[in-house]
């Protein structure tokens, strides 16, 4: 029967799970699929998976079926069997009755714990089914660690260094995503990484929190490899703003005071205010202690990222990365975000992903990344000049007051 059961246990939830992630999906993009009027596809999908669910539970319920009535029939042939032969015994022997009779209750005693080890078994075998998947995720090893007993990143002003930095992602045909990364970023200097969709720029600023491993090289900062110390001293100096900001299902001060749960209101209030925060929070009948939601549903993409922001000015970290970090602001909200960054840049290693003009013009140096290399580096007003690529880039946005006047006084000194 276990052998039987426990594969049959394991496919149900793995029909459960499908189940859960699509009434997920159809939850978490209800705004998608009536947008494109799509809901009886996702009826029909839904139950599709209810109905695959039902199927595999069926089969799991008929071995029970079979299984739980032969378990109660069992203890039953073991009490007919011990009155064909006591009985026996007894009309050959009269004078044993009274043995007969102990013994035979101590049968009936018998008969209804085994009848519930026998049902307690197959649960367990549903129960081992269920904790296979769960423990499968728990027994993983950590893919990256440092050596035991690794060192505090030691203190530094924030350079970080990439010496001859490969990645290849797993399952990617050996084909790799980055090659040949050689970058020095001085302590406190501010560098634009720039390039095409699919070019690597978010792989390359995520060797640095060692949120990916390279492949090939070394990553370092302040002179030490970021495989050599411990893990959590290194993030703990590396702030991370991503264009997709997570919020956690709380109030906005403990979202923003996620990295420092020790934070002072004060604080709070300010990081909130330095990233355009202040009105949107004074508007909320519950001000900072307004529930986001799951994810922050609740609030806008654009909202959900100044969040992300105040949650990362709260910190004071050694490294800064800014991964698309304005993207769903507008135009206004941008400019005061800007200023912000401009004061938390100011003296910190900042590394910016960014596609508008206004952001990379914080940059000291811009990085161009095409298919995995750099083919460009230099000024902004050198690059549009000298690369043909990054000259593209630039004019595909709206132009930023700050570069004209920066090419301006260019022109300016040149005697143009």
């Amino acid at each position: 029967y276990g052998r039987l059961n426990r594969p049959a246990s394991q496919e149900v939830q793995q029909r459960i799970a499908e189940l859960t992630a699509e009434a997920e999906e159809n939850v978490g993009g209800v705004r998608v699929v009536k947008a494109f009027a799509r809901e009886q596809r996702q009826v029909r999908r839904f139950d599709a998976a209810v109905r695959r669910v039902f199927d595999q539970s069926m089969v799991s319920t008929r071995l029970r079926a079979f299984y739980n009535p032969f378990i109660g029939f069992l203890p039953q042939l073991g009490l007919a069997g011990v009155l064909l032969i006591g009985g026996r015994q007894v009309i050959d022997e009269p004078s044993r009755l009274g043995e007969f009779v102990a013994f035979y209750g101590y049968v009936l005693m018998l008969a209804g714990p085994m009848r519930t080890l026998g049902v307690s078994l197959g649960m367990a075998q549903r129960a081992v089914a269920s904790g296979a998947r769960v423990f499968e995720i728990l027994d993983r090893e950590p893919r990256l660690t440092a050596p035991r007993g690794a060192p505090d990143l030691p203190p530094g002003g924030g350079r970080v260094r990439m010496q001859g930095v490969d990645f290849t992602y797993d399952g990617d045909g050996g084909q790799p995503t980055l090659r040949g990364i050689d970058l020095d970023v001085p302590a406190g200097h501010t560098v634009a990484v720039v390039g095409a969709t699919g070019s690597g720029k978010t792989t390359l600023v995520m060797l640095i929190p060692r949120l990916y491993e390279a492949t090939a090289g070394t990553v370092s900062i302040d002179g030490m490899d970021v495989r050599n110390v411990d893990v959590a001293s290194l993030r703990h100096e590396i702030a991370l703003v991503s264009d997709d900001a997570f919020l956690f299902s709380a109030s906005l001060r403990e979202n923003i005071a996620y990295a420092r749960p020790d934070a002072g209101a004060e604080e709070i209030e300010a990081a909130a205010r330095r990233a355009g925060l202040a009105e949107l929070i004074e508007d909320l009948p519950d001000g900072y202690d307004t529930l986001v939601g799951e994810r922050g549903l609740t609030l806008s993409g654009g909202q959900r990222q100044r969040v992300a922001i105040a949650r990362a000015l709260l910190i004071s970290p050694r490294v800064l990365i800014l991964d698309d970090a304005t993207s769903s602001v507008d135009a206004t909200t941008e400019g005061r975000i800007k200023d912000a960054l401009g004061e938390v840049m100011e003296g910190r290693t900042t590394f910016v992903i960014a596609h508008r003009m206004s952001t990379i013009s914080l940059a000291d140096e811009v990085i161009v990344l095409e298919e995995g290399r750099i083919v460009a580096r230099g000024a902004h007003e050198d690059l549009v000049e000298e690369s043909a690529l990054y000259r593209e880039i630039a004019q595909r946005g709206p132009p930023d007051p700050a570069l004209l006047a920066r090419a301006d006084e260019g022109r300016e000194v040149a005697g143009l």
